[in-house]
């Protein structure tokens, strides 16, 4: 038919921003401003869903003790800004300290909505116990003030509500335990939790069939979709508890860099840059884990991380103490690396796949030249014998003293 189709250079206003057309000695009304409002406001989120949904930076998230009033426990978050999958901008200018065992009492003055253009978030609020959670920043919405009511002739004057505030909220949901894997009891709990988070797609088998895969996902956070967690959330954390108290907040298992998702194809999958966001994201979990381990020389790899990210920086580990630490893997060095060569490598593996601890394939280990030349703490740089060796001698700048040649013929 040819209502089908739309002409060349002809307005297509389907879809189309519609804005109050304001002229001296128009009628205005309350509804008419609304109008404006909402047509604002819709289109803000079409630059944030041009963008795609993620943290633009700070929110990191803090567990500071049982320090709320009545000894409960409670966590931090930094300042931050992030768009969530509806293209609401969420920005919080200063750092908010939370208490995790209950949600906010209703209030008259708490508004579920602004001018009745979203849904509200589904129920998942629950007191903290043991088990595992996500905590996650939402748009809300409240009033303050009241505002004078014009009336006609003798009659009492009014008033309303002022302004309608357009903030942030918080909400710890429950992740239960049929929705994952990993046993709570185990060393390596808070690892295998995370790599379910980043997904299937970081494992190295992935790639094997790429006509019958479907498109990466962050397969345990799409699994909490489906159990509370709503499009106008933004992850921010893990946090775990047991009957004794808290266990560890991860923020990179399910912290996630501004980005369109990969709904079309495998081809997307590989092709856009959210892959690399999510090979950062495991390469800094992997670091604040690491940083949060009192005695890493007394931890044998395999027993505390299933799987480890394709490189990543181990400090303080002598050489005597390298063999128990990867006790039960493949590893070939230590090497000797020029400090030039350091963030090249680093980069590169965040479109590689993780390593199985549990697997065969051998772990280059490197030390960086200029730190043991100049007698400074020692720095482990581990990488996936998925990438490629780094300690072969190279006709460039870097000092022959510590050049090598190829350790596997």
């Amino acid at each position: 038919m040819p209502s089908d189709f739309v002409a060349l250079q002809e307005p297509f206003g389907e879809d189309a921003i519609r804005t109050v057309n304001f002229f001296n000695g128009r009628l205005l009304t309350g509804n008419d401003m609304s109008r404006e409002q909402a047509a604002r406001r819709e289109a803000d989120a079409r630059i944030g869903l041009a963008l795609g949904d993620g943290i633009a930076n700070g929110l990191r998230v803090a567990f500071r003790g049982n320090i709320a009033p009545g000894g409960r426990p409670a966590a931090s978050v930094q300042p931050g800004v992030a768009v969530n999958r509806q293209g609401a901008m969420l920005c919080l200018k200063h750092e908010v300290t939370l208490a995790l065992d209950r949600a906010a009492t209703p209030g008259a003055d708490n508004v579920a909505c602004l001018f009745g253009d979203c849904a509200p978030l589904a129920d998942g609020d629950y007191v903290a116990g043991a088990g595992l959670y996500l905590l996650t920043i939402a748009p809300a919405f409240t009033s303050e003030g009241r505002a004078a009511v014009s009336g006609m002739g003798d009659a009492s004057p009014r008033c309303a509500l002022d302004v309608t505030v357009e903030a942030v909220q918080f909400r710890l949901l429950e992740i239960r335990n049929e929705l994952y894997d990993a046993d709570p009891g185990q060393p390596d709990f808070r690892n295998r939790v995370a790599y379910e988070a980043f997904g299937l797609g970081v494992l190295p088998g992935w790639p094997a069939d790429l006509r019958g895969s479907g498109p990466r996902v962050d397969d345990l956070v799409e699994t909490i979709r489906g159990h509370g967690l709503s499009d106008g959330e933004v992850p921010l954390a893990l946090i775990a508890f047991t009957s004794a108290g808290h266990v560890f907040t991860d923020n990179w298992s399910v912290r996630r860099p501004i980005g369109l998702s990969d709904p079309e194809s495998v081809v997307s999958t590989i092709s856009e840059p959210r892959r690399a966001g999510l090979g950062r994201a495991m390469f800094r979990q992997f670091q604040d884990e690491i940083a949060g381990i009192g005695n890493l020389p007394s931890v044998v790899a395999k027993d505390r991380f299933a799987f480890l990210p394709p490189a990543g920086l181990l400090p303080g580990i002598s050489d005597s103490r390298l063999a128990e630490f990867f006790a039960g893997m493949t590893v070939r060095g230590p090497m000797y690396l020029d400090a030039s060569a350091v963030e090249p490598l680093l980069r590169e593996s965040f479109a590689a796949p993780a390593i199985d601890t549990a697997s065969e394939h051998a772990v280059w280990l490197y030390r960086i030249a200029q730190t043991r030349m100049e007698s400074n703490a020692d720095i482990l740089l581990f990488a996936s014998g998925h990438l490629p060796y780094r300690g072969d001698a190279r006709f460039n700048l870097n000092h022959w003293d510590y050049a090598n040649y190829p350790l596997i013929p």
